[in-house]
């Protein structure tokens, strides 16, 4: 007896949906491109329940027969190719007549359409069959309504995750449907609330692209955006300069003919332009449009047609990795200058010296803090940035973590500390970390950036920045740690504009955001309002709103462990509160950071993994000089 059997329409039905149809994001991805195949200029979309209760999507394109109507729901049943050869001159986002099937196969659907002549049809199936027929107003178009999404497959809801990261992969879906197709109309409703409401745009691209752009980056990232548009390969490029990359990699688009695809191959050639100017925690933010002859790639290697195959991968990577370094730096480039060996950077042992990568490996919280040295409260002083009175209830003094001088009007500046002379020459005090090679005398600020010191073994350069983020970063982390974050409640509080889809993800945070100092809740689709901020950063509102719109970029799944994100914005906290470069600094300052980072873990690096200390010793100063 065979052991071989063919499935029922019914179980390979629930398969096929299986490789189409992960989450609601891919039914109404699927429901937008063939909103879009039909020629509508307008679609509106409303959501319940994150995608599982509903997902309507209404068009004005071409609509369908009533014979259609019955058919567009058959397996492999589709208007856009007839025969194999078809995909090499496939110029539609569908073509192989899966959407509709699968949907249906796993959901509650109604099928509503109009050709514009005459009346239309409705049609409703459950399940993948159909059980009933009837007529419908002559609205020419489109709507397709799913309701109960998975209801016949209950395994697959178990592996969805929140409603609010649901509610993200939908609204990310539909950015990607709107920055590819900029003369088409969205208005997207979400449980009732209106999110999005983005006009056609017409016009020069440029323009086009930057206005839709604005409404779903936000206007911070598109008035950066450089665009250059190149012949071949239809490319039309636009990305960030290289001094302003952002701090995650979500803002970065690239759609072959006006497909949305994940590409290895771009965004290497785009890493690879920026390789010189990129720090690691750095990210551009792009927008790739290229028009190809569907010949020269291939689409179907992909169950959601997220990613494709070039015939020539190296001439595209070749290519692009050209014209955004053109874009970005017209071509120019600096001059080489051979320099004398530098000198090495301080380290500590290997044993305590930490990777970059490490620091913000998820390890059990109770491992770093027992690794982290407590720090004494210091004495509360004057802050770097003015106190932001007009949007913060003080209830008591900030604290301050480098301490400037506190002297009475007219007083004589705190003393620096003795030259070496003055000292005894013992490189490794008592309790020193290994690093500290003192006594320090300070010299000097070089360009309002670097703390000059002489130390026996001869110039110590400290980045000012760098420092003050490290010593900022371990405070903040050891109080998060010991849960005593002191909390402080803004008199007024600050409204941040977010892109919906990272709104709705920040939100989902919010409880654990509650446990570092931030209170946050929505105020719009748009909008969410910071209600507290932990009393030891004390931001200024534009401060507060820039930390916030990149928190919002960082911020995943809360399914994922806290314990990188804490690190990471722990990292932003410390880097957007830490003097910066060209900052003036009293000596009294530069001595109290120093003697701060000799009580850090780890003294030498900032938050983010690069050196805070340089040491150039007196053989390599003589040898400057051919002594």
């Amino acid at each position: 007896m065979s052991n071989i059997h063919v499935l029922d329409e019914k179980t390979a039905g629930k398969i096929a949906a299986g490789e189409v149809i992960e989450r609601p994001a891919g039914v109404l991805k699927e429901l937008l491109e063939n909103a879009v195949d039909a020629g509508a200029v307008s679609i509106n979309i409303d959501i319940e329940g994150s995608g599982r209760d509903l997902i309507r999507v209404n068009d004005n394109g071409c609509g369908m027969s009533a014979e259609d109507l019955e058919l567009c729901v058959l397996r492999h049943a589709t208007s856009k190719i007839h025969s194999f050869g078809d995909l090499d001159t496939l110029h539609t986002f569908g073509f192989r007549g899966e959407a509709l099937y699968s949907a249906a196969a796993v959901s509650r659907m109604t099928l509503t359409s109009c050709t514009g002549d005459g009346a239309g049809n409705r049609l409703e199936l459950h399940a993948g069959k159909v059980v009933a027929k009837s007529p419908a107003p002559a609205i020419k178009g489109t709507t397709v309504e799913i309701r109960n999404l998975f209801y016949n497959v209950p395994a697959r809801l178990k592996f969805l995750k929140s409603d609010a990261y649901e509610r993200a992969c939908l609204l990310k879906v539909i950015e990607e449907s709107a920055l590819a197709n900029l003369t088409v109309g969205y208005r997207v409703h979400i449980n009732g609330r209106a999110v999005y409401d983005l006009p056609a745009q017409t016009g020069p691209l440029e323009a086009a692209v930057k206005a839709r752009a604005k409404q779903i980056l936000g206007g911070e990232v598109s008035s950066t955006l450089l665009f250059k548009e190149f012949a071949e390969l239809g490319l039309k490029l636009f990305v960030t300069p290289a001094d302003k990359l952002v701090a995650v990699r979500d803002m970065q688009y690239v759609f072959v003919n006006r497909r949305p695809i994940d590409s290895k191959t771009v965004q290497q050639a785009i890493y690879k332009a920026y390789q010189n100017v990129r720090s690691k925690d750095r990210h551009p933010a792009f927008l790739v449009y290229l028009t190809i002859n569907p010949a020269d790639f291939d689409v179907n290697i992909h169950p959601q047609k997220r990613d494709i195959r070039f015939v020539n991968e190296n001439k595209v990577f070749g290519f692009l990795m050209n014209a955004v370094g053109e874009t970005v730096f017209s071509n120019a480039r600096p001059v080489a200058v051979e320099m004398p060996a530098p000198a090495p950077a301080i380290t500590l042992p290997p044993a305590a010296q930490p990777a970059a990568e490490k620091l913000f490996a998820p390890t059990p919280m109770e491992t770093f803090a027992a690794a982290c040295t407590p720090q004494p409260e210091p004495s509360p002083a004057r802050a770097f940035a003015p106190k932001p009175h007009f949007m913060v209830k003080e209830t008591e003094e900030p604290v301050e973590y480098v301490a400037r001088a506190a002297a009475a009007p007219g007083a004589e500046p705190a003393p620096a500390a003795e030259s070496p002379a003055a000292q005894p020459a013992d490189l490794h005090a008592a309790g020193d970390p290994a690093w500290y090679h003192g006594p320090y005398h300070y010299l000097g600020q070089l360009q309002r950036s670097y703390l000059l010191f002489e130390n026996p073994e001869g110039l110590v350069v400290i980045d000012q920045h760098a420092a003050q983020e490290r010593v900022l970063f371990e405070h903040y982390l050891d109080a998060f740690d010991r849960r005593d974050v002191k909390v402080q409640k803004l008199l007024f509080p600050v409204h941040v504009d977010l892109p919906p889809s990272n709104a709705e993800t920040l939100l989902s945070w919010a409880d654990w955001l509650k446990t570092a100092g931030f209170e946050l809740e929505p105020f719009s689709a748009h909008t969410v309002l910071v209600r507290t901020m932990p009393h030891m950063i004390r931001f200024k509102e534009d401060d507060m709103k820039a930390f916030i719109i990149s928190l919002s970029q960082v911020v995943g799944d809360p399914s994922k462990s806290t314990e990188s994100l804490k690190r990471k914005m722990v990292a932003m906290l410390a880097c957007k509160k830490a003097i910066k470069a060209h900052d003036a600094i009293s000596p009294a300052e530069a001595e109290a950071l120093l003697e701060n980072m000799k009580k850090c873990k780890d003294g030498m690096h900032c938050p983010h993994g690069r050196p805070c200390v340089a040491q150039l010793n007196m053989k390599q100063l003589d040898k400057l000089f051919g002594r």
